[in-house]
């Protein structure tokens, strides 16, 4: 027990007890609740959950196509589309991917998503949860939320640049705690940043655990002391592991990424440096198990081409990075990292030399132990959505055509295994996207 003037000196530090577990919000809603019974699907890969905002074109990105037809517009020479290094076949990504087309062995390209919607808010939710209304509005969790539930790691979820606030539902099957882009500084300073600071945030933490057990002493277990002790607990690990360091950034972690882009570039890309430089630096800490991001603005009514290039152009080059670092640190097998949107564009060039809103999206896979250089899925001529056998990923007149609902039971099989899909009926995983490396 502490003596009276031990206390108030803890408390002159600026911290109060009950100010430290209203930062529990910072976690989440549910993040202290403390919940029995629960099962368990250890995480077997990490999720890094990219959404290309807007609604790119699929044949600037995963479907290049030869020629134009009289209901497709190509604005560009198919010979300029990047070839996949490491595909035994002839396999493209738009021509401004040059430095991610060089890892095409870690990646596979998901084409002829049937996304039933050209809204920006049915579709991106579509893409997210695998659960399409016309609305937006679903009760169905992000697939990295229903990941990271499953969790154990110091900062389960991450909310970077550009991310979409990761939904939940009743269905997971434990609390979720979310660290937001917004509340990054907020978050850091919660952490001591001096011994002397350090001292003093172990002193009134165990303060803390000796308070609560008088009082589960005295007055036995119960829902709010059990809040109180899980918050406590998570505030312990997460100082215990030097988070509010981890999560600063030097020059050293973004020096790569600064040094891929050209210098007019480097400031307007700022965030998305932060963001790759950060996730790296997490993952490599083994300090995090999803990570939500978010790029650019891809609804290029007009303009596109003079939009796209620039835009593809330095995603690309960071992209390139982060897959390289997380590759040379031995994390790209067990990390999954999955590019998606919220819908395709129109064949046809408007009036406006842009591009319109289009029903057929795709997407990109990378790392996550992916047997990669390969294309799952197609469209035909006209970028319509064809019939594939879910094994191969070929096109077949008898197969079934993908969409978000197997992108995201996909994800979920690779991340927590073929068993948790039984908790979520209405996704699917198919074996083409499934596939590992030999």
């Amino acid at each position: 027990m502490c003596r009276d003037s031990e206390r108030r000196r803890l408390l002159q530090t600026g911290v109060s007890l009950s100010a430290t577990f209203a930062l529990s919000r910072l976690f989440g809603r549910n993040a202290a609740f403390a919940q029995t019974g629960a099962e368990d699907y250890p995480v077997l890969k990490k999720l890094v959950w990219i959404h290309m905002r807007g609604g790119w074109d699929i044949l600037e990105t995963v479907d290049p196509k030869t020629q134009s037809t009289s209901k497709l517009d190509v604005t560009y020479d198919y010979s300029l589309a990047q070839q996949l290094s490491g595909a035994t076949q002839d396999i493209r990504l738009g021509r401004w991917w040059n430095n991610t087309a060089r890892l095409g062995s870690d990646l596979v390209l998901v084409r002829g998503l049937a996304m039933g919607t050209t809204s920006h808010d049915a579709g991106t939710v579509y893409s997210d949860t695998g659960v399409l209304s016309n609305s937006g509005n679903v009760n169905a969790a992000s697939i990295p939320a229903i990941v990271a539930s499953q969790s154990g790691a110091t900062i389960p979820l991450i909310q970077l640049s550009g991310a979409d606030t990761p939904r939940t539902d009743r269905g997971l099957l434990k609390p979720l705690s979310v660290v937001r882009a917004d509340d990054l500084r907020l978050y850091q300073g919660l952490f001591p940043q001096t011994d002397v600071a350090l001292d003093a945030s172990q002193r009134i933490l165990e303060y803390s655990r000796r308070s609560l057990l008088r009082l589960q002493g005295s007055a036995g277990s119960n829902d709010r002391l059990t809040t109180v002790e899980a918050a406590r607990s998570k505030i312990q690990s997460q100082i215990d592991a030097g988070v509010g360091r981890q999560l600063s950034l030097a020059d050293a972690d973004k020096a790569a990424f600064v040094s891929a882009l050209a210098s007019d570039s480097q400031r307007t890309m700022s965030g998305t440096i932060d963001s790759f430089a950060l996730a790296v630096k997490l993952l490599k800490n083994d300090l995090v198990t999803c990570i939500n991001m978010g790029f650019g603005s891809f609804d290029t009514h007009m303009n596109q081409e003079r939009s796209l290039m620039p835009m593809l152009t330095n995603f690309d080059a960071l992209f390139a990075v982060f897959l390289s670092q997380l590759k040379a640190a031995g994390l790209l097998n067990n990390t999954l990292v999955v590019l998606y949107s919220d819908f395709g564009r129109t064949p046809k060039v408007n009036d406006r030399a842009g591009r319109d809103h289009w029903p057929v999206g795709g997407a990109l896979l990378a790392g996550g132990g992916l047997a990669g250089g390969r294309a799952v899925g197609a469209t035909d001529a006209d970028l319509l959505a064809k019939n594939v056998d879910p094994n191969t990923g070929l096109e077949s007149s008898s197969g079934i055509q993908l969409s978000p609902v197997h992108l995201g039971g996909s994800v979920l099989e690779l991340t927590l295994g073929t068993s948790y899909l039984n908790k979520r009926p209405y996704l699917e995983s198919i074996p083409a996207l499934t596939r590992l490396k030999s």
